[in-house]
């Protein structure tokens, strides 16, 4: 099997494995950087620390590694457009990127947080490891919480966006 198709097929291994989506965003001398990830998880309540996995040479890494600060907003079903939004290299860099999104800053770092997700994680940088093509970075969630109570979440499952319905009270 070529390299180039151990790619392919692994990439379409790791898609069968359904995420979340969250928009990661930075901020450094006030201009917010942020994208869209779909490689973000907790890793321990005590400390209270999360991951994520960014590319190694994309502007958002660069600029956690020089602010040591990031947030993390876990986006919600109906914000899909937001998700491809920030995915796309082609938008605007710095506070135009956010135009027509509404955002808070996270209470302990600065960090812009989308309002209309569902929960929001605001972190300082513990560690960074580089590994592959891509570095792992561990935060501290300084501070974190709900947003819209009651959403679905937006999730990514075989290269596509997809929601799950709400549970039915009992």
């Amino acid at each position: 099997m070529a390299v180039q198709d151990q790619g392919i097929d692994f990439r379409r291994a790791a898609g069968a494995f359904a995420t979340g989506v969250g928009v990661i965003s930075s901020v450094l001398d006030d201009i917010p950087v942020a994208m869209t990830v779909n490689s973000f998880t907790t890793v321990s309540l005590t400390p209270t620390l999360v991951l994520t996995c960014l590319k190694d040479r994309c502007r958002l890494l660069t600029q956690v590694r020089q602010s040591g600060i990031f947030a993390v907003t876990v986006l919600a079903a109906d914000q899909e457009g937001v998700a491809r939004w920030f995915a796309d290299a082609r938008r605007p860099s710095g506070a135009a990127a956010f135009a027509g999104v509404r955002v808070q800053r996270g209470p302990a770092t600065g960090c812009l947080v989308l309002s209309e997700g569902t929960a929001y994680f605001d972190c300082r940088v513990q560690d960074i490891l580089d590994r592959g093509d891509h570095a792992v970075v561990i935060g501290e969630a300084v501070t974190f919480g709900t947003l819209q109570a009651g959403k679905g979440p937006l999730l990514f499952l075989n290269g596509s966006y997809r929601s799950i319905a709400a549970p039915v009270p009992t």
